[in-house]
Parts: structure tokens; sequence; C-alpha cells
């Protein structure tokens, strides 16, 4: 039996290149959920939301810092191109970052007002240096993807994990401030970009002279698509998971800002670092099968399967037990990021199952589909977390139908991902559907039990 799954792994490259990322993702999920217990008892829900806020505005930013040139280091057959592109990408990152230190600089005082918390002011300055960093990382990391370098990937996330949960710990220690937290993220995503920024100048000094400017210009007009479309697309995207950080925390204050950006952090991270791990394979894979001519349907719902299976059942014990565990596991005071986590549970699955498929866009070069979609479905979600927050001024009824519509908005973003595969959606439904019913059921009897 270990036989043939061994030489299973060996013949599947995808399996293969998912496992190696998966393992390192595993120790950087384990390393900050372990930690986890302890800085919620070294910094409080207001901290938390602090970080919240400033990891919103990184975010949002980091999405312009590279034009997203970053995705189409993939797609060309010659390294040549993409040696080349990934220089496009750097210069646009350094590029970004200036005009975001100046911005910092000059608008210092009016994005302080605007961001609703005064503890964000100072930090704001740290901004440039990680717009700079994510931007770089996620162009090295498609670098690395492209020469099937993926214990380099997945050794990055090992040291962002290592480095942000130390600093995290030592100032938590040190200084009550609480800022120990923000600093310990960003020097987690500069040391990960480090790492890799050496490997690449250790390993990739030949490509290095295959950079030529006149190649640059040509491959910035061949992929403007990116900048054009998709750029606007992750825009949405990530606004539309950090833009009701900024709008909790002007309704409801930094505390249950803290609360709901924990939970879904908790929820969330293991999740991304997986999903974005059989993202880079999965994109990879299909992008080789779409250009040798093949239909990809069988083996994106191969790995739909694949992904429903590794999340549903933990999110399901979160989605009906997860105002217990919360409590127990981070401190009786944690119980309002408990019962967030249980409606987090639903949207967390749906972008899970959902997240690495989205690269087929990005092969099928459907950009302006995608971003369409993503613009829809910023739009009413906003709008639905603004209007819910003002009319009833109940921070659960808010957080609850915000993620609702997030659930509903995501199904129907896989199924027009599966509609660009060629999968048939009866099967989509039905995949689900079997772990649902039996799992659900139980577990709502074992609840009903537990409450007794």
């Amino acid at each position: 039996m270990i036989k043939k799954i061994r030489g299973y792994i060996k013949k599947s490259e995808f399996v293969k290149n998912s496992i190696t990322l998966f393992t390192g993702t595993t120790v950087a999920q384990i390393i900050p959920v372990l930690i986890s217990p302890l800085l919620t008892r070294l910094y409080t829900p207001g901290d938390f939301g602090v970080l919240a806020l400033y990891m919103s505005f990184a975010s949002v930013l980091a999405v312009f810092a590279t034009g997203r040139y970053e995705m189409a280091i993939m797609l060309p057959r010659k390294d040549s191109d993409a040696i080349n592109l990934f220089l496009l990408s750097l210069v646009v990152s350094i590029f970004v970052s200036l005009v975001v230190l100046l911005t910092v600089i000059l608008l210092h005082n009016q994005i302080t007002l605007w961001s609703g918390n005064k503890r964000i002011s100072y930090l704001l300055y740290l901004l440039p240096l990680s717009v700079l960093s994510l931007g770089l990382y996620k162009s090295l990391n498609y670098w690395f993807n492209r020469k099937n370098k993926f214990k380099n990937i997945a050794g990055s996330k090992v040291i962002a994990a290592s480095s942000n949960s130390a600093v995290s710990l030592m100032s938590g220690v040190i200084n009550k401030s609480g800022f120990g937290l923000v600093f310990g993220w960003v020097l987690g995503q500069l040391s990960s970009m480090m790492f890799l920024l050496r490997k690449m100048f250790v390993t990739e000094r030949v490509s290095f002279k295959k950079i030529k400017k006149v190649k640059i210009l040509a491959l910035a007009k061949r992929y403007k698509k990116f900048p054009l479309f998709d750029i606007w697309s992750e825009f949405l995207n990530v606004l539309s998971v950090q833009l009701p950080i900024v709008i909790i925390s002007q309704f409801f204050g930094e505390n249950i800002t803290g609360h709901y950006s924990f939970a879904y952090k908790i929820l969330l991270l293991p999740f991304s670092l997986l999903a974005f791990s059989m993202g880079q394979a999965f994109f990879k894979k299909a992008n080789e099968i779409k250009n040798e001519g093949k239909d990809v349907a069988v083996f994106t719902f191969g790995v739909f399967k694949k992904l429903v299976l590794i999340s549903f059942f933990p999110l399901a014990i979160i989605g009906m037990f997860g105002d217990i565990i919360f409590p127990f596991v981070f401190g009786k005071e944690w119980i309002i990021a408990g019962n967030y986590s249980r409606i987090f549970s639903l949207w967390i699955f749906m972008i899970f199952i959902s997240s690495p498929l989205t690269n087929l866009f990005a092969v099928y070069e459907k950009q302006r589909t995608n971003l369409i979609f993503n613009f829809l479905i910023f739009v009413s979600r906003i709008f639905i977390l603004i209007f819910i927050s003002y009319k009833t001024g109940n921070d659960y009824t808010a957080i609850f139908w915000y993620v609702i519509s997030g659930f509903i908005f995501r199904f129907l973003y896989l199924l027009i991902i599966m509609k660009i595969a060629k999968v048939k959606i009866v099967t989509v439904f039905a995949e689900i559907l079997k772990y649902v019913i039996p799992t659900i059921s139980i577990l709502i009897i074992i609840r009903v039990l537990l409450i007794k």
C-alpha cells in the first residue's frame, strides 16, 4: 500500500508539488496556531484590531505593487520572457512603494483621521516597506513556482511564520504597547521575501543576463490585461475583505474589530495558506494542460474534490462548536470571536474550495469576466454591511448578513469557474451535498446532547 502511494505521488507532478507546499504550509500554520493562546493573553482585542487595520491598508495597497504582472510570469514558454516579466514587476513594486511613502508623508494626519484609530498613526510609516516586501515576494513566489522550486516557497512560509511569531511574543512580554503584533507581521513578510531573493541571486544569475529593456516593454504590452483588468479585480477582491474592518471599526470600535479580525484570521490563516499553495500548483499544471491543447475539466474537478474533502469536516466542527472552542482555547474574553467563527466557517469553506481554481481566469485570459463579477460582489456586500450596521447598530447582525452574502456570491463565483473549465454543475452540487447531509446531521445531534 505504501509503495503504491509513493508510486502515485512520483507519477503525479501536481500531487508531488502540492505535498511539498502542503508540508511547508502545515508547519507555517502550526506555529501561529500554537502561540495564539499565548498572544491572546499578552494582547487585547483592541491590539488585534490595530493589527487588522494595518494589514488592511498594506493588503489593499499591495494589490497595486506589481501591476499584477507577477501572474504573467507563469505564462510564457521561454524563461527569457519570464525573467523580463519578473524585473518589470520589481520596477513597478519600487515605484508604487515610493508613491505610498510620499502619500503617507503628505497626508499622514488625514489618513489617521479617516482610519478612525489614532494608534495607527506612527505605524503608517511602515506601509511603504510592507508594500515593497509583499509585492516582491509575490513576484519571487511565481518565479520559483515556474522553476518547480516548491521547497524554497515552502521554506519561505515557515520563515515568515517563525519570524512573525517570535517578534510578536517577545514584544508582548517586553512591551505592553500592543504594537508588537504589527512589528511581527511586517518583519515576517520582510524575512520571507529576503529568503527567496537571496535564493534567486544565488541560483539565477545566468537568467539576469537575458534582461533587455526592449523585451520588457514588449511584454508589458503583451500582458496588458493584467494591469488593465486583473489588478482591479484583485483590488475589489481584497477590498471586500479588508474594507469591512475599517467599516466595523468606524461603527463598533476597535474591540469588536479585534474580535472580528481574530476569528477571521484563526479560521482563514491555515486554509488560505493551503489554498494559495494548492493554487500555485494548480496554476502551473492547468496552464501546461491548456498549452498542450487538452481539456482541463477532469483535472479541475479532481482538485475541487480534494479541496472539499480537506476543508469541510474541520470547518463544519467550527460552525457547530466555535462558541465553545474559542473561549476554551483562547480565554473566556474571546467568546464574541467564537460566535463570529461559527458563521465565518461557511464563508471560509466557500473561499477555500474556489480560491485555487480562480487561476483559470488567468490561464484563459478572462480577466474582464473576473473583474465584472468581482465588482458586483464588492458593491453588493459592502452596501449590505453599511446598510445593516447603520439601521440596526448591532455588530452580530451586520456581520452575519455580510458573511452570508459572501457565501452566496462566492458559490456563484465557483459556478462561473466551473463553467470556464467545462465541468458539469450537477457534479459540483453532488460532491458538496454528499458531505453536508450526513456530517451536519451528526454534529447537530452532538451539539444538542452537549448543551443538555
